[in-house]
């Protein structure tokens, strides 16, 4: 049912040798990004099956970071396509993940 409120038309799964992730993108029928998440692995058989079973669905919190990057950052979604966009959007996202957890551990990783 949720597809359907989504008006969804496709889902893409994407490898960026270049960020070395796995992308899950769904896009409605107007080819507008509705729907995103990520693995960070290689591109191997192992590491692509683990993907589509795991990350294999939409991620709310990171959708909902990338439409909020879409109107933060117009200038720099402007200056490249689409799926550098949607890697620049996931790597802040990470990013600020990481930050987060760090911080909640004290300001040291692995901290108990």
């Amino acid at each position: 049912m949720e597809n359907k409120e989504k008006n969804l038309g496709t889902v893409v799964h994407r490898y960026s040798e270049k960020d070395d992730r796995w992308c899950y993108i769904e896009y409605d029928m107007n080819a507008k990004v509705v729907g995103l998440n990520f693995m960070q692995g290689s591109n191997n058989s192992r590491d692509y099956n683990n993907f589509k079973s795991v990350y294999g669905e939409s991620d709310v919190n990171l959708t909902n970071f990338y439409n909020s990057m879409l109107y933060t950052f117009p200038i720099e979604k402007a200056s490249v396509d689409k799926f550098t966009f949607i890697n620049k959007c996931m790597w802040a996202y990470f990013s600020a993940q990481d930050k987060s957890r760090w911080w909640a551990d004290g300001g040291e990783y692995g901290a108990d």
